[in-house]
């Protein structure tokens, strides 16, 4: 007997479509060094990276990122965002922290739709 498909948990907080995003990134707080992440996924509304620190929810950051743009090239982002989340990450070797991302402009969020759409 097959059983049905659980529910998304009233906890999941994403409405829009996300992609796999794997590239080196720079994570910008103010009063510290700029700290080297790597990206895990992104979406029109937020980004999500791996980090050696543990940053608290709702300390706002800026995320620096190359997006691939087809065929062969970038183009640099650079998102102002806000910590929604960070859980330790075995398997990354150190925190995922997931941002919400507070404001872009129509050029950069048109860049991420086309991502996620390819």
């Amino acid at each position: 007997m097959n059983s049905p498909s659980p529910l998304p948990g009233k906890d999941e907080r994403r409405t829009q479509e996300r992609r796999i995003l794997r590239v080196q990134a720079e994570l910008l707080v103010p009063g510290r060094p700029a700290m080297p992440v790597r990206t895990v996924d992104i979406s029109e509304g937020g980004v999500s990276v791996l980090c050696t620190v543990n940053l608290a929810t709702r300390t706002e950051c800026t995320v620096r990122l190359p997006l691939p743009v087809p065929p062969t090239g970038r183009k640099q982002l650079e998102l102002r965002a806000v910590v929604l989340y960070s859980i330790l990450s075995s398997s990354g070797g150190g925190f995922q922290l997931g941002m919400n991302v507070l404001s872009m402009d129509e050029a950069t969020r048109n860049a991420i739709k086309q991502f996620v759409k390819n």
